[in-house]
Formats: structure tokens, sequence, C-alpha cells
């Protein structure tokens, strides 16, 4: 137990490392602590579950056919590089959302911090086919959405939860 100053504010830390240092509220026990949980390829193949599965196929069959519109509003009628590369987009994007799942036994509460980073490639997805629908029919629109969706993926799966 600890008192500071002459309001007698008092802590009790039972779970602390060493010695308390006098004056000295450790935040742990007035705050809470928050474990986040680790990242990278390796943690993903770990802990992919079924759930994530069924959120991959839905996300990326439903942002097929959402892209797939949002180009051919543009074009008019997709050829074939279109459907590849929407395709493609439509996987990563699938990847992407389907991380926004926690694993068994990860609070969401651990699995979802990392404020505004968090959230960046959820909107990145999301607004995506809105930014493809207004752009001119060529490449360039193309190569955006890949980078776009592979920059999310690839920021949700070795670093989900942190800037």
């Amino acid at each position: 137990m600890s008192t500071i100053g002459s309001d007698q504010i008092s802590t009790s830390v039972s779970d602390a490392p060493g010695p308390e240092a006098p004056g000295v509220i450790p935040t742990t026990a007035v705050l809470g602590d928050v474990t986040v949980t680790a990242s990278g390829a390796a943690y993903w193949r770990s802990v992919w579950s079924a759930r994530h599965s069924v959120a991959f196929v839905a996300a990326a069959a439903a942002l097929f056919v959402v892209l797939l519109s949002a180009r051919q509003n543009a074009v008019g009628v997709a050829g074939t590089v279109d459907m590849v590369v929407v395709g493609l987009a439509a996987l990563a994007g699938g990847v992407t959302l389907a991380t926004y799942i926690p694993p068994a036994g990860v609070p969401a509460r651990e699995h979802l911090t990392g404020g505004s980073c968090g959230i960046i490639p959820l909107v990145a997805v999301v607004a995506a086919p809105l930014l493809l629908a207004q752009a001119p029919a060529t490449g360039f629109a193309l190569a955006a959405l890949i980078a776009c969706y592979g920059m999310a993926a690839g920021k949700r799966i070795t670093d989900h939860a942190s800037c």
C-alpha cells in the first residue's frame, strides 16, 4: 500500500514485479492491462479457423460482385483482365475483412485494439468500390485497386493491432 501527498491516495499493487517506489501509482493497477496478441503470417496460419474461412469466402464473393459492378460502371463490359484483377482484389479484400474476426479464445477487446490504424484497412476495402466506380476506364484504376487492397491485407496480416 502506498500513499501520495495529503490526499492519501492509495493503491494496492500485489502483482507489481519489484519494490514499490514511494509516490508512484502504477498504471496497470489503475487502468488495467490490455495484452495485444501477436501478428504475422505464422500467427494467422496458427489461429485461422472455420469462422475465418466462412467470412473470407462470403466477403470475397460479395466484394467480387460489388467491384465488378463498379468496374462495369466505368468500362461498360468488363473484359478478362478486368475480371482477373477484380478477382485478385476481392481475394485480398476477403482476407482483410476476415482478419477482423477474433481468433477463438481471444477477446474482441484485445483483438480489435489499434484505434484509427486498425480501422484504416476496413475503410480502404469498403471505400474502394466507390472510387473504382468513379475512376476512368484505364489500367491505372485497376493497379490502384490492387495496391489499395494489397496494402490493407498486408497491414492486417503483419500488424493488425497497432500503427
